[in-house]
């Protein structure tokens, strides 16, 4: 390597003075392989340098032609290999395959799970009837009938008188039958022969109407008390009851803004000295709002007493407004107005005799109609004591 860059100042140096002398130039070969040049750069531009001071200025003459393209020189090393270029397009499909040989005959599966019987065919006609069967045996024989009575004998003819054996005629003609006499009495009826044998039975025939019932017969003996049964449940000891079952109206004005009030006949029980003790409250209503009215309505069981709401119902749904006059009956299916039961229970613990009173009451949000905007019916409250 350091000879090579040697030779290579070596030409550089040359070819300066040359310049500076003012000779042509002439084509020289490279002292040096190409690939060397590139490497001594440097070197190069040290000996460009040095001709700028080692020539006299002013002593350069023209420059001469270029001279031919030298040889292409080794090739370089192989480079890098590039990236993948993106994948080609898909070719055709080729033609099927041919079929291959049938394989063997697979094992034999389970035997499937026995399908459910099916029903019941129609049933037949009925086959012919059978031959008659055997005669039966021979009844019995019957008793002998009782015997006639003897017929009346017949009165005896007159007897003549004897005639003189006269001589022995030749035989005369024979007479002329005589008349036939009357028929003898019946002779006695002879013993019955015996019976004969049973024919077939006649159908049946239709069987008759029932006989009157026959009287009752004579009670028998009573039988011995049997043991006494098991306590039944425990039983309402008190009971308190209040029903308003009229179809009654409230009218708009006097139940609107949530104004709870009772039916004009109302539903109020009040017990007036109860005893102490657990009891059951129950309560039921109709509720109906009428075309009149309009959007949400209560109703609920007040317990007076006590200033508490012991039940609650509140509906603003679309429901089918009936008539202001009546709510429907059971038999008014096709009539507007739908109907809502309001019904509860509960468990009331009453601790002295102070009175009791409880209410049903209803109202409207916003209705302030002057006509009937709900109608109530079948009202009924209940108090009974279990314990």
């Amino acid at each position: 390597m350091r000879k090579t860059s040697l030779n290579g100042l070596l030409a550089v140096l040359v070819f300066g003075a040359l310049a500076c002398a003012g000779e042509p130039q002439t084509e020289t070969q490279s002292l040096m392989p190409e690939e060397d040049m590139a490497s001594d750069i440097g070197q190069t531009e040290q000996a460009m340098s040095f001709c700028g001071w080692w020539c006299p200025p002013g002593g350069g003459g023209t420059q001469g032609p270029t001279g031919p393209q030298g040889p292409t020189g080794p090739a370089g090393p192989k480079g890098a290999t590039g990236a993948q270029g993106p994948a080609g397009p898909a070719g055709a499909q080729g033609i099927p395959g041919p079929v291959g040989p049938v394989g063997p005959i697979g094992p034999q599966g389970l035997m499937g799970a026995m399908g459910l019987m099916g029903p019941m065919g129609p049933i037949g006609p009925m086959g012919p009837m059978g031959p008659m069967g055997p005669m039966g045996p021979a009844g019995a024989q019957g008793a002998p009938g009782a015997q006639g009575a003897q017929g009346a004998q017949g009165v005896p003819g007159e007897t003549g008188a004897v005639g003189p054996a006269g001589a022995e005629g030749a035989t005369g003609a024979t007479g002329a039958t005589g008349a036939t006499g009357a028929t003898g009495a019946d002779g006695a009826v002879g013993p019955a022969g015996p019976p004969g044998a049973d024919g077939p039975a006649g159908p049946a025939g239709p069987q008759g109407p029932t006989g009157p019932a026959g009287a009752d017969g004579v009670d028998g003996v009573d039988g011995a008390e049997g043991p006494e049964g098991p306590e039944g449940p425990p039983g309402f000891i008190d009971e308190f009851h209040v029903g308003a079952e009229a179809d009654q109206g409230l009218v708009g004005s006097t139940i609107t803004g949530g104004n709870y009030q009772p039916t004009p006949i109302p539903a109020t029980l009040t017990v007036a000295a109860p005893e102490p003790g657990i009891y059951l409250l129950t309560w039921y209503t109709e509720i109906m709002r009428t075309t009149a009215g309009s959007g949400t309505f209560v109703a609920r069981l007040r317990d007076v007493t006590a200033s508490a709401t012991r039940g609650f119902i509140k509906d603003g749904s679309g429901v089918d407004n009936g008539s202001p006059t009546a709510i429907p009956g059971d038999g008014d299916s096709l009539l507007a107005g739908d109907i809502l039961p309001f019904s509860g229970s509960m468990t009331v613990v009453i601790r002295n005799t102070n009175p009791q009173t409880y209410q049903l009451e209803y109202a409207m949000a916003a209705s302030p109609s002057a006509s009937t905007v709900l109608r109530a019916r079948r009202q009924r409250i209940s108090l009974l004591r279990v314990q």
